[in-house]
């Protein structure tokens, strides 16, 4: 296998238990080499019905909490703001209800035909923006995981970043529990806890976990600076079922797996153990 290099340090990365996962030995961040099957008849084998409903109450949660978080860092009614892999529409509609001018790409075209707004490009980020196209902000929410190439996402965005502008990103923590437990199930033979974490099989697999650390660092390398970094839910009680059915028949282990989350729930979405990290940088002024 031919080693991939580190989005972070840029160094070759370390074969890890599969021949798909690797990992950085100077800063910790994870990658693969799992197969992207956006537009493909992958989604053939998915309830794009249950996998909404899975989704829907944990991101109109966190949604929200970015958008007031934006407002807060500074985002006035009428700045201009982008969200890259905006599927759904949901955080559209957040930021549009608090006066935002929001619109969206998604290179998914199910579910861009989902998408409960009309402000949506189908492609892929930054193909389908003219290259004098500025934002006061651009968010990628449960996204960046999924970039190839997440070094050239970030300089993208920095381009097309107004000065003083705000880059959200909000994905999931290496350093999380979830994580941390997948591994050890993955450690005794049992894999599924940590493919499922990484998407295997569906069209559009993690191809990236970074700790906070590491996402600072790559974010900074493009002259960023640092504005908070907090945490959001791991996972909503409402969905979690369908969440976990969306590609495959309940079994007795995911039964037993969304018993545990659901009882588990608390301790899963305490800023100590959240799986969900939301930083925000800003490009100086």
């Amino acid at each position: 296998m031919s080693p991939i290099r580190c989005a972070v340090c840029e160094r070759p990365m370390t074969p890890r238990r599969t021949d798909w996962c690797w990992r950085c030995d100077s800063c910790g961040t994870w990658g693969s080499t799992l197969e992207i099957g956006i537009n493909s008849d992958v989604h053939a084998s998915l309830d794009e019905d249950q996998r909404e409903t899975g989704l829907a109450e944990l991101r109109h949660h966190n949604l929200g909490i970015v958008a007031d978080r934006l407002v807060a860092h500074g985002l006035t009614p009428g700045a201009r703001v982008l969200d890259v892999g905006s599927a759904h529409g949901w955080f559209l509609a957040a930021a549009q209800a608090r006066g935002l001018t929001a619109e969206g790409i998604e290179p998914d075209e199910a579910v861009a035909e989902r998408a409960g707004t009309g402000d949506v490009r189908v492609g892929f980020f930054p193909d389908v923006l003219e290259d004098d196209e500025r934002f006061d902000a651009i968010t990628y929410n449960d996204v960046l995981e999924h970039f190839p190439d997440a070094d050239a996402a970030v300089e993208a965005s920095v381009r097309h970043l107004n000065p003083g502008g705000l880059l959200s990103i909000n994905i999931p923590n290496s350093r999380g529990l979830f994580y941390r437990l997948a591994m050890v199930c993955h450690v005794l033979g049992l894999r599924s806890a940590f493919e499922r974490l990484w998407q295997v099989g569906l069209p559009s697999p993690h191809l990236w976990f970074f700790d906070s650390d590491g996402l600072t660092r790559l974010c900074e390398r493009h002259g960023l600076v640092l504005e908070s970094s907090e945490t959001l839910d791991s996972v909503r009680r409402t969905g979690l079922w369908q969440r976990a059915h969306s590609d495959r028949r309940p079994s007795p282990t995911s039964v037993l797996g969304v018993a545990v989350v659901w009882l588990l729930a608390p301790v899963f979405n305490s800023p100590r153990a959240s799986d969900i990290m939301h930083l925000v940088f800003r490009k100086p002024a």
